[in-house]
């Protein structure tokens, strides 16, 4: 058994390809989140999550696939969430490298490329379908300025956004200023 900071469990979801799914899947990224006690990553994972199952369903839609498309979302052993989309159409999706404004699609994979932590697409395996994957949570290990009690007072900034408890939330900030602060921007005084 894996032992990460989540208690929940991972979750799947396996569906026909078609778009009236899309908010399903977006729907249980996020309760997955937010059982999780993780919903600093909301907004990024069901964005990105929505393009990929709509990635997805297009393709199967355009070879005229009707494998069901699987969607598989858990918690890395260093507690990143992965996201993986897997569909039967076969063929590999391509990152535009440019997309006009007037583009009704095409922007999905960008915006997988450019806001997750890492992401890829893999082919492997049998049959013709592929699986598109993202990885989100990645967090600095050490400060900036090499301070442990920086690194501390950031993980509870961190748990406390992630409870949603404002008050928590508060004391928080207030506790990261007031360390870097006095310790790293006022000069020391000479006693």
């Amino acid at each position: 058994m894996r032992t990460h900071p989540h208690p929940t469990p991972d979750c799947s979801l396996v569906f026909p390809p078609h778009p009236a799914w899309v908010r399903a899947a977006r729907e249980i990224v996020r309760t997955l989140l937010l059982a999780s006690r993780r919903t600093d990553l909301t907004d990024t994972a069901v964005a990105l999550t929505s393009e990929a199952v709509t990635n997805a369903v297009n393709a199967c839609g355009a070879k005229d696939c009707d494998i069901p498309v699987a969607l598989f979302a858990e918690w890395t052993d260093t507690g990143q969430l992965r996201v993986l989309v897997h569909d039967g159409a076969a063929g590999l999706p391509v990152c535009r490298e440019k997309v006009s404004p007037e583009d009704e699609s095409g922007r999905g994979l960008m915006l997988i490329e450019n806001d997750a932590d890492a992401w890829g697409v893999c082919a492997h395996g049998p049959g013709p379908g592929k699986a598109t994957w993202f990885e989100l949570g990645r967090t600095p290990r050490t400060s900036p300025v090499g301070c442990g009690d920086c690194d501390t007072l950031a993980t509870a900034h961190r748990e406390a956004r992630a409870g949603g408890d404002q008050e928590r939330i508060m004391d928080a900030t207030i506790a990261v200023r007031r360390h870097f602060r006095s310790v790293h921007t006022l000069p020391a005084v000479a006693p």
